[in-house]
């Protein structure tokens, strides 16, 4: 282990490191969007093992940021209090598993002494890392007092909701959440909802007005179908969301539902698994020509586009809107001196607006390397690259990898497999097989 090329490697962390480090001026600073990704892609690729994964964000009463690690998170807390905790809980009727950390409330009719005992269980070391709520009701005021410390407060990975009522001071049912489950992981939100329900967008607009932490809010389409106007309302009122995700975008109610807000605080826009279907292509051409607020377009999906007409009709809309918006897309089939490929080097050499760029199934040649070695040395703008089951010579891998030495380039990869196999599938693949072997070229 203690060779040059591992001690090299070694400097070059740290130096990176240092380099962000000094980047952020002495003062408390929001890190999101490129800066953030930066530091995402950089602990991607050399943390593989997930040795940090342990660590999830929770808030303190007074407002500070703290990361808990859960496997050593009960050592701080006394078995007494712990047993206190648990006792209290299995006395308003749920259960705890003491191996899994989960919590399970079936049957009960929340109330606001429950909620009390949870909250403060949650905020003084109670380590619950799902809570499951099943055919429950809660006053609604009750709810979101819950919802407050679940989301900011406390260790909880997730929530889940079935047959859950939601009522009025009267005890009328306002609405009811069906089937919920939200993921809360590195200052995201995943919320799924397993079809469409009226109650839906009742249920994440509460959500999305007690959060005060997560910065990226991941939905389902499908999940909204026909409540198009409600979920328009609940994205009104967010204060904190920045980042959209949006899965099988498959509705043109959905897309124009996100483009015509009035009040918008999202920047940055990801799309999956629906850009295929023809229907949604001319608005959302339209929405790259006329949207001011989106400054970061992510299309990187599963499987990358290969039609060479809709590439090149992306590339010059986005070289074309106002204000500049930074691409991370995933394309197949680039072949040397076909219309793809003419088209990508010119957007690379010529313009400043693919960030985050995936290849698959493509011969990759010498003048392609030029424009990707152009557009992060020179440009500034490309920082990311991998490549999925393509030929490249070994002389253009190390060039793109002085790249990366230099810090110009934070993410690189060559991979035989597809990226959805690498991405999706069940193998995961093996260290230097797969990836970059970073050693080879220094």
């Amino acid at each position: 282990m203690n060779t040059p090329e591992y001690r090299q490697d070694m400097e070059h962390r740290l130096k990176f490191i240092d380099t962000l480090m000094n980047q952020i001026d002495g003062k408390p600073t929001s890190r999101r969007g490129t800066d953030l990704r930066e530091i995402q892609a950089y602990l991607e690729r050399v943390d593989d093992e997930h040795s940090l994964g342990k660590l999830d964000c929770a808030v303190t009463d007074d407002g500070h940021v703290r990361w808990v690690c859960h496997e050593h998170y009960d050592e701080v807390n006394s078995i007494d209090k712990l047993s206190s905790f648990i006792n209290d809980f299995k006395g308003m009727g749920g259960k705890f598993d003491q191996k899994t950390k989960e919590a399970v409330v079936i049957g009960v009719n929340v109330t606001e002494r429950n909620v009390k005992m949870i909250c403060g269980a949650l905020t003084k070391g109670f380590n619950i890392v799902k809570l499951v709520f099943q055919d429950c009701s809660f006053y609604e005021d009750y709810l979101k007092t819950l919802l407050d410390t679940v989301i900011n407060r406390s260790s909880i990975l997730c929530l889940s909701m079935t047959t859950v009522a939601v009522t009025n001071f009267f005890g009328g049912i306002k609405y009811t959440c069906k089937n919920m489950i939200t993921e809360f992981k590195n200052q995201s939100l995943k919320v799924r909802f397993n079809g469409t329900h009226n109650g839906n967008t009742s249920i994440l607009g509460l959500i999305l007005l007690r959060n005060k932490i997560h910065r990226t809010l991941n939905i389902s389409a499908c999940d909204f179908l026909g409540h198009e106007s409600d979920l328009q309302r609940c994205f009104e009122s967010n204060r904190t969301v920045t980042e959209l995700i949006v899965q099988y975008f498959t509705n043109i109610a959905i897309l124009n539902t996100i483009l015509n807000l009035k009040t918008n605080v999202l920047h940055q826009l990801k799309l999956t698994q629906g850009l295929w279907i023809s229907s949604i292509l001319p608005p959302f051409w339209e929405m790259l020509k006329k949207n001011t607020t989106f400054v970061e377009i992510d299309l990187m999906d599963h499987i990358g586009f290969k039609e060479e007409a809709f590439v090149i009709k992306l590339l010059d809309t986005i070289r074309e809107s106002k204000p500049t918006k930074y691409l991370s897309v995933h394309i197949e089939d680039i072949q040397p001196s076909n219309k793809k490929e003419t088209y990508l080097i010119k957007s690379l050499t010529d313009y400043s607006f693919i960030s985050r760029l995936c290849i698959s199934e493509s011969i990759i040649s010498r003048e392609f390397i030029e424009a990707l070695y152009h557009a992060s040395k020179v440009n500034d703008t490309l920082t990311y690259v991998n490549f999925y089951n393509s030929q490249v010579t070994d002389e253009d891998k190390a060039q793109l990898h002085s790249l990366y030495a230099c810090g110009n380039l934070l993410q690189l990869g060559f991979y035989e497999q597809s990226r959805w196999h690498i991405t999706v599938g069940e193998s995961k693949p093996s260290r230097g097989k797969s990836t970059l072997e970073f050693h080879s070229y220094q």
